[in-house]
């Protein structure tokens, strides 16, 4: 069985990586493969070459489940899109995924993934795996935060881990690549230590029950 996610970011394709990586471990006959993007961007409007080559995840969605519909026709397969819900309403915002899969008649088997309100909230839900990365994470930042809710999720991880928090993090890393490294490091170590099949989110459950329902099929 093959995995092929479509990933808006790097340090989502990160975590992704490593769950897999576990994954496959464990069950034969599992590859995959995360292609990862460079941030969210938005649908396309005209579907003008600005806009659906852009390297942003909602801009190529189409031109991306088009072509791995095509190549992966042939072998047992899943396309697994993985992206930030934000601030937007989630039932909306798959309905809308739904729409261009239905659109661009991706026929073999596909599945939508929303982190809520971002990915940084799987790494949250496993406050073991946090602590075991970060002997020194804020406990009180930690218990204070509620799962899934809409609240600067990413933030609420740094100001748990990083020295100095969330407003230190800014000073040092200002720019946009900066954070996102902070983002791959934090995902790296703590991933390493994550128990996939513990955890206090239910978008990260949603995404692991997809992935186990692919694995029976193949048994």
């Amino acid at each position: 069985m093959h995995f092929q996610f479509l990933i808006e970011d790097q340090s989502s394709a990160v975590l992704i990586e490593i769950i897999m990586k576990k994954i496959s471990s464990r069950n034969e006959g599992i590859t995959f493969n995360c292609k990862s993007f460079k941030g969210i961007g938005g649908f396309t409007k005209k579907n003008t070459v600005k806009e659906t080559k852009s390297g942003k995840l909602l801009n190529d969605l189409a031109t991306y489940l088009r072509g791995f519909n095509k190549s992966l026709q042939n072998i047992p397969a899943v396309i697994i899109v993985v992206l930030d819900n934000d601030t937007r309403n989630t039932k909306d915002f798959l309905a809308e995924l739904n729409r261009v899969a239905q659109q661009n008649m991706i026929y073999i088997d596909h599945v939508f993934c929303i982190a809520v309100e971002e990915v940084e909230a799987w790494i949250l839900g496993d406050e073991e795996a946090v602590v075991s990365a970060y002997p020194k994470a804020r406990l009180q930042q930690l218990h204070s935060y509620e799962q899934d809710s809409i609240c600067g999720t990413w933030e609420v991880l740094a100001d748990v881990v990083y020295p100095g928090g969330v407003s230190k993090l800014k000073k040092d890393c200002p720019t946009y690549i900066e954070k996102g490294k902070c983002k791959s490091e934090w995902a790296r170590r703590i991933g390493a230590y994550m128990d996939i099949t513990h955890n206090n989110s239910p978008s990260f459950n949603y995404f692991i029950s997809e992935i186990n329902k692919r694995l029976y099929k193949v048994g």
